[in-house]
């Protein structure tokens, strides 16, 4: 053999350590890829279950808990009138108001009563923030007329919607918030 086709023995573990080297960098760029997917998928699976409303529809005439407030629906009306003490007020074409005649039982002394209605395809709405003179408050009591804890309190809510939607509602939505659990969606009873 001639020196120059003789391989030398440093040429050879110089050959094995670029391999080597070449083997790390694939390994650390496949570790790399993984941890990547792995964050891509935690955090879709988080946002996917946090940033879109889920509901959950209850059996017609059940009542949902949320913070110590028991809600039911006792109706929910359509309606393309709304009477406001003497006056009525005519909806908007295209539009119809619907009424949602609300009980909450509540263990605070200032609840929060807000719900929104909800329809097919995850539409909401929430109630009109006009108030009207109806015979119910359209509210969760206040320094003249307080919620009593352990009490019933009816009050209504009033929300104006596409004429559209009126065939395709769910009910009332009550969000919790403070969960990541769905939100309920009440019925009134039969």
């Amino acid at each position: 053999m001639s020196a120059s086709t003789q391989q030398r023995p440093t040429d050879r573990v110089d050959k094995l350590i670029q391999r080597s080297d070449r083997r790390r960098s694939w390994l650390m760029a496949s570790m790399a890829f993984a941890l990547v997917l792995i964050y891509l998928f935690i955090w879709m699976t988080y946002a996917g279950s946090h940033t879109y409303s889920r509901f959950r529809q209850l059996p017609a005439g059940d009542s949902a808990t949320v913070k110590g407030v028991t809600f039911t629906l006792v109706s929910l009306t359509r309606t393309g009138v709304i009477t406001d003490g003497d006056e009525t007020h005519q909806a908007q074409p295209g539009t119809t108001y619907v009424i949602a005649d609300l009980q909450i039982v509540t263990a605070n002394k200032d609840p929060l009563c807000s719900v929104e209605l909800v329809a097919d395809g995850k539409r909401t709405w929430e109630s009109n923030a006009e108030f009207f003179d109806r015979k119910k408050p359209q509210y969760c009591g206040d320094d003249e007329h307080p919620v009593t804890p352990g009490k019933p309190w009816d009050y209504e809510q009033i929300y104006l919607i596409p004429a559209a939607f009126a065939d395709r509602l769910y009910g009332i939505g009550v969000e919790d918030l403070t969960s990541p659990a769905p939100t309920k969606v009440l019925t009134p009873a039969a």
